[in-house]
């Protein structure tokens, strides 16, 4: 009897023995394993980190354009055109403004308030371009957005207040082209939209119906892809 627990003993303990280093194997196995898949996430979110770091830079650049000529409103990412515009009425071009009927001085003042604005759009875009710490793949979309104040003007599918907006923001870019040489869909890595809002955009001046005659801007980074494989 003594000699068969012995040799029980004998038999159990090499095996309990192998067992506890193929589980001590399987340990150090999935903790590598772990640990080099903490490692690539890491460096995953070092990198997403990095590139949000990049987009705050460039949104604060775009932010800090001169406050002389726009009004940054947070709550719609917009930058306001702080150079009140005023048409005559149903009017689009830049030189059909309503001081050009009574004041012709204050009417050039004003268009060259415009150009020195484009200008500054311009500063900013090749600011931001230049700029080493920024990737050099990153797209900058330049939104010309027309407005129009709500003066009843809607005569049919061509001549109305949507329409209207449009053609005053095509007008400023060509007024930029013609008076300054400022075109932004030939800038590098730059892409230009034109649009109206009518009536209908956002913000709009609920006090003074007339200062709705007026430009938005937006200067939008494309960041494009930033999936990490």
């Amino acid at each position: 009897m003594e000699n068969f627990a012995s040799s029980n003993n004998h038999s159990f303990w090499p095996s309990y023995v192998d067992i506890m280093t193929t589980l001590f194997a399987i340990m150090l196995v999935l903790f590598v394993v772990s640990y080099s898949r903490f490692k690539v996430k890491e460096a995953e979110l070092k990198k997403l980190a990095d590139k949000y770091e990049e987009i705050k830079s460039i949104y604060k650049a775009v932010e800090n354009i001169d406050s002389t000529y726009f009004e940054f409103n947070p709550l719609y990412i917009k930058h306001i055109f702080k150079i009140q515009v005023t048409y005559q009425l149903g009017k689009f071009r830049l030189h059909e403004l309503q001081d050009d009927l009574s004041n012709a001085n204050a009417a050039d003042s004003l268009r060259q308030q415009i150009i020195k604005a484009g200008q500054e759009i311009r500063r900013t875009i090749v600011q931001l371009q230049n700029n080493d710490s920024i990737r050099q793949d990153i797209k900058y979309l330049v939104v010309i957005e027309g407005q129009a104040s709500a003066d009843g003007y809607n005569t049919d599918d061509w001549h109305n207040n949507d329409v209207l907006s449009y053609q005053r923001a095509l007008e400023l870019h060509k007024f930029w082209q013609s008076e300054a040489g400022i075109d932004f869909s030939s800038m590098n890595r730059c892409e230009l939209v034109i649009s109206g809002s009518g009536i209908k955009g956002v913000p709009r001046d609920t006090v003074n119906e007339v200062n709705n005659q007026r430009f938005l801007i937006h200067i939008v980074p494309v960041i494009g892809n930033i999936r990490l494989e």
